[in-house]
């Protein structure tokens, strides 16, 4: 397995340097705290420039843990390995916006593939369930960030990835799990992928939710934003909505045979 598909997001670039421009000027305004803003990277690469990039990092680098774990989660779980791609590829579109080096952009990358890898130690059943989770259930389900991190903790090179799993369900506000930290107190790939995860969630098919549409689910992240989501990161994300309602649709991002 290599990672090779991309998606061509270049058309849709002008709009959204348009809409960051925009972005920058109201969190300032709005006196929300600055440093993400000052931290946009305003030398975008074209869409699948960046993504080819990326994936070729990832290969290099990574090549022998991607022929061992992707394989294992499709096998177990078809429909978390989809929820997996689309989160791995949602994430890439705050990845390419934000000027950080191409190690976090790996790790981060990495992260939101396999945030959700702890799931393979729940029960089916349970993750399948149609109606609410008991108290006891909701710990089990509850515990899949930790499970997720001590997995990937048995790969040396895998360890910072680990760390952002373990805290993809904390909450801006302080009042998510396991560990209850809140701000800026999140690592950021963290709270990257927390947006990911939760569009992608909202706009699939759940036996316990209904599906949303794109524009329901950016409403909902912007609703959400600086209670759940870090607010300058949902609206850099929402400010890429061409681009996100794109990506809801992709079922073979990552990794993909060849």
């Amino acid at each position: 397995m290599r990672l090779q598909e991309t998606i061509n997001d270049d058309s849709a670039d002008i709009s959204l340097l348009e809409a960051i421009s925009c972005l920058s000027l109201r969190a300032n305004a709005a006196g929300l705290p600055g440093k993400l803003a000052l931290g946009i990277n305003r030398r975008i690469l074209p869409g699948a420039q960046f993504e080819r990039k990326l994936r070729h990092t990832l290969n290099a680098h990574y090549h022998n843990l991607l022929l061992q774990l992707p394989p294992m989660l499709q096998e177990r779980f078809p429909r978390l390995y989809i929820h997996a791609l689309k989160t791995f590829s949602l994430t890439l579109l705050l990845l390419r916006l934000l000027n950080l080096s191409e190690e976090q952009q790996t790790t981060i990358a990495l992260a939101a593939f396999f945030h959700d890898i702890g799931k393979l130690e729940i029960d089916e059943r349970l993750l399948d369930k149609p109606g609410e989770f008991t108290p006891q259930e909701f710990a089990l389900i509850k515990g899949h960030p930790a499970a997720g991190a001590n997995l990937l903790n048995r790969y040396t090179s895998l360890s910072d990835a680990a760390a952002l799993v373990y805290h993809h369900h904390e909450r801006w506000d302080g009042r998510g799990y396991p560990d209850g930290l809140a701000g800026e107190a999140i690592p950021l790939g963290a709270r990257i992928i927390a947006i990911a995860d939760a569009f992608d969630a909202m706009t699939s098919n759940r036996v316990y939710q209904s599906q949303r549409t794109p524009q329901e689910a950016f409403e909902e992240l912007q609703r959400c934003a600086g209670t759940q989501f870090d607010p300058l990161l949902a609206q850099l994300f929402c400010a890429g909505k061409l681009i996100a309602a794109r990506r809801t649709s992709i079922a073979r991002s990552y990794p993909a045979n060849h």
